[in-house]
């Protein structure tokens, strides 16, 4: 665990862009604000997280693999990478005794206008949510 110790101080999980949205304008140092502005967004990774049975896995499972759909599209193309890593291969404490976890990510090539506007209660989220995850 780590400590931070401060007088004044944000925390946040979102990206720089909306915490600064989120925040008095005066609040920010005019170097911070032009450090956003001229930071280029990246697209966007799906993420899996989840656990499993490891009965019956061969002993020599790797922490890291890829799925490659189509190696002559290429890495960044659209939804045709995938990189799996269960870390807990290296380090049996991650998870319960005869247990692994997984991380399974998209490379940064999901293009966010996609679900810009999208309510993710509704039906059409879920439909592309559905879509976008058969990589």
């Amino acid at each position: 665990m780590q400590f931070v110790r401060a007088r004044k101080a944000v925390i946040s999980n979102a990206s720089m862009w909306d915490t600064a949205s989120l925040l008095p304008k005066e609040t920010l140092p005019k170097s911070y604000v032009d450090r956003i502005n001229t930071t280029p967004q990246c697209e966007s990774f799906m993420h899996l997280h989840l656990g499993f049975d490891a009965t019956g896995l061969r002993d020599d499972l790797g922490i890291h693999h890829i799925v490659v759909n189509d190696w002559e599209r290429g890495v960044d193309a659209d939804q045709n990478v995938v990189l799996i890593s269960v870390p807990s291969v290296l380090s049996p404490d991650l998870a319960p005794p005869g247990k692994h976890v997984l991380h399974a990510y998209t490379p940064g090539t999901e293009p966010f206008e996609l679900w810009e506007g999208l309510d993710p209660k509704s039906n059409e989220y879920k439909q592309l949510k559905q879509e976008r995850s058969e990589a």
